[in-house]
């Protein structure tokens, strides 16, 4: 797969800009604020239908004083693919070959990409939550039911929150909806499973030759059900006796608490460094090596699956790394055959690039020369 074709105008502050990437290596350089980490939104945008970065209004992704903001892509998948994206105020659109997308898992089967901003060491050391989301984000791309599993746990979540919320609470109500609830949770453990257990052994390499072997690092996850660490052999009907079990105990609590206590809304993903706990031990660049690890087991794994690389996009994070981690990096994109985009504020901060497209930004607009 590869990206052929990008123009976007009105997304963001970005006007007018269109931009033929290098088959390997495009690099975007400019000062901050002109505009390189929204080209980098918009590719994400057209090949997952997905912001890169959470926002909490799709008016945020239309430029300033524009009505909507517009993003067309041309792939190579097998022929070629033209994606368009509209964003504005009252929400986005897309079409794929000229077809309306409602359901975003569908391009998700069909594109692949991998991301990279510097927010993502909360991976590493935010919260379980921040943690949940970077297995998602994988799942997402990993299994193409991960999408209508997540949905539907999440509705069955708030409709059990909200009786519980409910000035007199109804207990036969409460009775009928926690079934749907169990399905929906085991449903959503049993993915979030299969993928970390994919996950973890390719990072474990990928963090020993990316740190040389300095980090011996693993990955484990670690279910709000079983309130333990587990793996895809657990079955079904074990997830579904424990949940149960767990939600009848915890009654009485959560009656007085007023919310669902018990779930995958309690999972962890559990990274280690040396046999212990790398939200604690691991250092700054220590943290960026090893989300560097979790992406490029990532590309690694869907390449595997799908046949074929996803795209990568690496957001001002280069630079941050030492020499070594970084020409592993770049050795990554030649070994998997993946189509890299990077932002950078100088060339200089990057190691060699070899055969590469350099692109320069300033106040939304490409420039000329650099």
């Amino acid at each position: 797969m590869q990206l052929l074709r990008i123009s976007v105008d009105g997304f963001r502050n970005l006007n007018e800009v269109v931009v033929e990437p290098h088959p390997r290596l495009t690099v975007l350089v400019g000062d901050n604020g002109q505009g390189k980490t929204n080209l980098l939104e918009a590719i994400h945008l057209v090949s997952a239908l997905r912001p890169l970065r959470s926002v909490e209004r799709v008016a945020e992704l239309v430029g300033f004083g524009r009505e909507r903001g517009e993003i067309h892509g041309r792939f190579e998948l097998d022929g070629p693919l033209d994606v368009d994206v509209v964003v504005e105020a009252r929400g986005r659109k897309a079409t794929v070959g000229g077809k309306a997308v409602r359901d975003v898992s569908t391009l998700a089967q069909r594109l692949g990409v991998v991301s990279f901003v510097p927010e993502d060491s909360t991976i590493i050391r935010g919260s379980p939550g921040d943690r949940r989301r970077g297995l998602d984000r994988f799942a997402f791309s990993l299994l193409p039911s991960f999408a209508g599993v997540s949905r539907r746990f999440e509705e069955a979540l708030e409709q059990r929150n909200r009786l519980l919320k409910e000035p007199v609470i109804d207990l036969a109500a409460l009775d009928a909806f926690t079934p749907p609830y169990i399905d929906a949770a085991v449903a959503l453990t049993r993915l979030r499973s299969a993928s970390a257990s994919r996950w973890a052994p390719v990072f474990a390499a990928e963090s020993e030759a990316i740190a040389d072997g300095a980090l011996g690092a693993c990955l484990a996850y670690r279910s709000g059900i079983a309130d333990d660490v587990i793996d895809d052999t657990v079955t079904a009907a074990w997830l579904q006796g424990c949940l149960d079990e767990r939600l009848r105990r915890g009654r009485d609590q959560e009656l007085r608490r007023r919310v669902t206590l018990c779930g995958p809304q309690q999972d962890d993903l559990i990274i280690d460094k040396t046999g212990r706990a790398a939200r604690f031990l691991a250092s700054q660049g220590e943290a960026r090596a090893l989300v560097l690890a979790l992406k490029l087991a990532c590309v690694r794994i869907l390449t595997e699956v799908r046949g074929q690389a996803p795209l990568l996009l690496l957001d001002d994070v280069a630079g941050e790394l030492d020499a070594f981690r970084a020409r592993r990096l770049l050795d990554a994109v030649d070994e998997h055959g993946v189509q890299c985009f990077v932002t950078t504020t100088s060339v200089a901060t990057l190691p060699p690039l070899g055969t590469a497209l350099v692109v320069g930004l300033a106040n939304g607009r490409l420039l000329t020369r650099l």
